[in-house]
Order: structure tokens, then sequence, then C-alpha cells
């Protein structure tokens, strides 16, 4: 059995590219020192500013309210809240719907639904289905990643927020630099990083904690 480098105690996860071993407890620990770094270097929050997070209800971004809403309470100015997209994907949203509402009830984080079907018209399989039939090879993400980006906007604009915080972690973003390579997409290359600038005032600032 593996013990924690920091402690002694039962050690439950060993990060791979520095060997290090810690306990539960600890692990918690080095991801908020982690975030909290991050936010320090890239001057990510201000002291007054008015937050939301792109919740899915994942684990990426449940664990990223956690921690913000841990920082929020040392920062009374700060407002923090949340936005999660029903995109209508059957067999798959309903339950993670669920648990972002229940997580946001638990920390008392205001907490906003904003569905495809509200505001498109259609969920996303029916906007795949309804492509599909008149002749579309696209993949649903094709579809999804644009309409989602703009749901986030307007859930954004409805809370008010400047900034919306997203859980994108470092295999997310080594995946999204591969692909823009690849495609020789410079503009998207531009906008990669902790955090996206804001496009001529009309679209929250981006910014990404992990």
């Amino acid at each position: 059995t593996f013990q924690c480098q920091r402690c002694g105690a039962k050690a439950l996860f060993r990060r791979l590219y520095s060997g290090e071993i810690l306990c539960e407890r600890h692990f918690q620990q080095s991801l908020e020192e982690r975030v909290k770094t991050t936010i320090r270097r890239y001057k990510l929050f201000n002291r007054t500013d008015k937050i939301a997070i792109a919740l899915s209800g994942g684990k990426d971004s449940t664990t990223l309210l956690h921690i913000l809403s841990k920082l929020e309470a040392k920062f009374p100015q700060v407002s923090l809240s949340a936005i999660t997209i029903d995109e209508g994907i059957s067999g798959y949203r309903k339950e993670a719907l669920k648990i972002a509402s229940k997580v946001c009830s638990e920390l008392r984080v205001p907490h906003i639904i904003v569905s495809f079907e509200e505001l498109y018209g259609a969920t996303l399989d029916q906007i795949v289905g309804k492509a599909r039939s008149l002749g579309s090879r696209l993949e649903p993400c094709s579809y999804c990643g644009v309409l989602r980006r703009k749901a986030l906007n307007i859930g954004a604009r409805r809370l008010g927020v400047l900034k919306l915080a997203t859980a994108h972690n470092l295999d997310d973003e080594v995946q999204t630099l591969l692909i823009n390579v690849f495609h020789g997409d410079i503009f998207r290359l531009a906008r990669s990083g902790p955090i996206s600038p804001n496009s001529l005032g009309r679209f929250p600032i981006r910014v990404k904690p992990f």
C-alpha cells in the first residue's frame, strides 16, 4: 500500500508527470493550490468580479465549482453563479442536470439552466436528425459546440456576468491545440490558453482555472 508523501496516510492518487503520491485530503489541497496559483499568475479574477461557471454536472466542472465556491467565501464582493446547458440529448443530460442542480443547491450558488429547445426551438437530437434527413454527414459535436457556446453567452448575459469559467483541463487543451495545428487554424490557436480575450465587449471573458 502506498503512503501519502505529505502525511503518511493511505494514498489514493499518484500524479504521473511528477510521481507525487497523495492521500484524498492532500490531493484536494494540491488541486486547490494549483487553481489559486493559476488565478494569481494569469490574473484571471479581481476582487469585485461577477463570475459564472459553465457547469455540466460532470466531475471536472463540479470540482471547479466546489473550489471557486470556497474561494468566493473569502472575497465577499465577488459573486459566483452557474450556467448549465440542456442540449436535449436523450439518455445523457437528464441525470447531469439533477447533479448540477443538487450541487448548486448544497453550495447555495445561483444556478440557471438554458436549453437548446428554448433558444433554438429544437433539441440537439432533433437538430441532428433533421440535418441528416437533408443529407448532412457532420457529427453531432459539430452542431453542439457552436450552439453550446452561444447558449453559454446568452446565459452569461442573463446573469450579468463578465467572466465565464470553464473546467477545461490540460488534456482538453492539448487535444484542442493538436486539432488546431493539424487544421492550420491560427485564429483558434490565438485564443488558446488560460484566458480568452473579450470579443469587443460583446461576450464574457472565458477563463480556465484548471
